[in-house]
């Protein structure tokens, strides 16, 4: 009996190891199969992480290809104008047939017809532009892979920058980044060009302008100083015949008209060619002590008619001599002195020239009506008066003090003014000038009337009659009687065949102008003195006079005494007949 519930309990326990057995066969199983499942996943995850990797190395060697091609093409459009052909050569390195299938750009340029360009690159085909580009700038064209952007800038530019391309996801955001930039850089191209051919247009119409104004400018001078001359001329001649007391106030006020025509005329050609900036200072030494006595002789009648006290006072400290433009210091003081008189109407006008800090000083008080502060501010402005109403009592352009202003700016100088109203006024002008101390006598004074100019043979070439018969009678106070001639042609056919000593050209002549003349005359070997007769008084003009051969210029209106001055400095004394030239014929 015992040895009975032993067997069955050995047999227990035999199977209860057989079922342990065979569930931990099972669990092995179950185990080895969730191994190989995870062998399997591991296998799977390392594929792709070597795919990624592989496409991340492809991505950013392409990212480096794309950015050095930014660079190399960012140089070549920051050196040369973006034209078809550097346009064409950037797209046909965008085009590898990996991302970038094809690429294609379109460029119309109004302004600048070289930058226009249709070009493809890659795959040709035809490039149909959405329309709604127009109004969006870029659009991604998702079904057919391609990136459209706008290059339109307005009326002047139209177009477009086109890529096809073949990627996805990170990689195609990447070359959609710089398919943006190659696009912007072919904008800022394009605007930079365009900036250039403004300023181009804008230098040409500036030089279009300048030489219209310069023209203009010497037109207008030589319409309006030609029947000046006639006019001053005639005037001077009339006051050396024998006249009444009648005759001679009407000659009087002839030529007190003709000298206000005159200022009037400067004023405004003077204006012009300074804002024109064709004015340029003659600096040369100058007696500063003469020129107060000019000033002195200039105005002492008019201040005695007007019965104003006018004196000048000169400084211990003046120099003699300085270095400047004494025309216009001495435009500048005329025109102070001139206002002073004008508007003051009893009392004095007081002149001082001093020496200050290595400066010219020059100052005028007036005891006249005096300006009202709210004028003041605007007192240099060109066309502006005081008073510009209909009843004004004082006539004028206006132009003056803006001259004043203009030419003392140019001397790098000041003027200021001090005035109260109904008690008078005080304009005061420094002019920082040079000291001149080694003076030659005969190079500083007039030339003396005691050389022999009546035997002089003169040809005066003018074509209007007026001005003919105002040289003539000139000439005639002075014992001589010159030949005339209309035009330049006919000058030239006559210095052919007949010798003078001095010939007389005007500049602007119908058939045959003076500087054309004068430079067949000088291409011919003709040597004698040519002086210019020209109402042109721009720096341009008197070149042009100097570059045809001319040896020297009268400026009209002259006068008597200055031709007088031209004839004793070129023709005295008087060449002898072996001396004198003829062109050969």
């Amino acid at each position: 009996m015992g040895q009975d519930k032993l067997i069955a309990l050995l047999e227990k326990k035999i199977a209860r190891e057989k079922s342990a057995r065979r569930n931990a066969e099972r669990l092995l199983e179950v185990k080895s199969l969730e191994l190989f499942d995870a062998k399997k996943l591991i296998e799977q995850s390392l594929e792709k992480v070597k795919a990624q990797a592989e496409s991340d190395s492809e991505l950013l060697a392409y990212q480096a290809k794309m950015e050095n091609m930014l660079l190399e093409f960012g140089r070549k459009f920051l050196i040369h104008p973006p034209t078809e052909k550097l346009i064409k050569e950037l797209a046909d390195s965008l085009v590898d047939s990996i991302a970038v299938r094809a690429c294609g750009v379109a460029i119309h340029c109004v302004p600048d017809p070289s930058i226009n360009t249709e070009y493809t690159s890659g795959r040709q085909q035809e490039w149909q532009c959405p329309a709604e580009l127009d109004q969006q700038k870029h659009i991604w064209d998702e079904n057919e892979g391609i990136l459209w952007i706008s290059l339109n800038t307005g009326d002047n530019v139209t177009g477009f920058f086109s890529a096809r391309l073949k990627a996805s996801g990170h990689g195609l955001l990447t070359i959609q980044k710089h398919i943006h930039l190659f696009s912007e850089m072919i904008l800022s191209s394009i605007d930079r060009q365009l900036k250039l051919v403004e300023a181009i247009n804008a230098r040409k119409q500036a030089e279009a302008s300048e030489k219209a104004t310069r023209d203009f400018l010497a037109m207008i001078n030589h319409e309006l100083r030609t029947p000046l001359n006639g006019l001053l001329g005639t005037a001077e001649l009339m006051a050396d015949t024998e006249l009444d007391d009648h005759q001679r106030r009407l000659l009087n006020t002839l030529d007190h008209s003709g000298e206000l025509l005159r200022a009037i005329i400067n004023d405004l050609l003077d204006y012009s060619k300074i804002n024109a900036g064709m004015l340029e200072l003659n600096e040369k030494p100058f007696d500063c002590h003469g020129l107060a006595n000019m000033l002195s002789d200039i105005f002492q009648h008019r201040a005695n008619e007007k019965q104003l006290q006018f004196n000048i006072l000169c400084s211990e400290t003046l120099p003699n001599w300085l270095v400047g433009d004494a025309d216009r210091i001495k435009q500048i003081f005329v025109n102070l002195i001139g206002n002073a008189m004008k508007f003051t109407a009893q009392g004095s006008v007081n002149v001082t020239f001093d020496w200050r800090g290595e400066q010219l000083f020059f100052s005028v008080t007036d005891s006249g009506c005096g300006i009202p502060k709210d004028k003041q501010a605007t007192l240099f402005d060109p066309f502006t008066q005081v008073d510009n109403s209909s009843q004004r009592n004082h006539e004028g352009t206006g132009l003056g003090l803006a001259i004043c202003k203009k030419l003392t700016q140019q001397m790098k100088g000041n003027i200021e003014v001090d005035s109260v109203e109904d008690c008078g006024s005080t304009f005061s002008v420094s002019l920082p000038l040079d000291k001149h101390t080694q003076i030659e006598n005969g190079n500083n004074t007039k030339h003396s009337h005691n050389q022999a100019i009546d035997s002089l043979k003169i040809l005066v070439v003018e074509d209007l009659k007026t001005n003919q018969m105002i040289i003539q009678l000139m000439l005639s106070k002075f014992g001589i009687k010159p030949e005339i001639c209309d035009n330049g042609k006919d000058a030239v056919e006559r210095l052919k065949h007949e010798n003078f000593d001095v010939v007389l050209m005007d500049c602007r002549m119908p058939i045959m102008d003076g500087y054309t003349a004068t430079e067949q005359l000088r291409k011919s070997g003709y040597s004698r003195p040519i002086l210019a007769l020209t109402a042109g008084t721009t720096t341009a003009e008197r070149e042009d006079c100097y570059d045809a051969g001319m040896d020297d210029i009268l400026c009209k209106p002259y006068q008597a005494e200055e031709l007088r001055e031209a004839l004793e400095k070129w023709g005295a004394p008087k060449a002898s007949p072996s001396n004198t030239q003829a062109l050969p014929a």
